[in-house]
């Protein structure tokens, strides 16, 4: 199923999981990857369970593990401006 098609909690709970993997992955234990990112154990356990994180420990956690290449594809995905998408979308 593609994940436009998928509730937002399915969303975050599979992101949860495949940062567990990737983690897991790599033999950090939780609190290892919690010091590197800077946050508590705490919040890698509710982000591993699909419960949430800002954007910002999210981008952190993904420089850990050298994934951040997908962040730019997003960045420079759509170089026109919300204006001409509004327009194009309502013609």
């Amino acid at each position: 199923m593609f994940l436009i098609n998928k509730l937002d909690g399915e969303i975050m709970i599979e992101l949860g999981k495949k940062l567990r993997q990737l983690r897991k992955s790599k033999k950090y234990k939780q609190q290892e990857l919690a010091d590197r990112v800077g946050v508590s154990r705490k919040l890698i356990i509710d982000i591993e369970a699909g419960r949430g994180t800002s954007l910002l420990v999210f981008v952190k956690v993904l420089k850990v593990f050298k994934r951040t290449n997908r962040l730019l594809e997003i960045l420079d995905s759509s170089p026109i401006s919300p204006k001409e998408m509004y327009k194009k979308e309502n013609r």
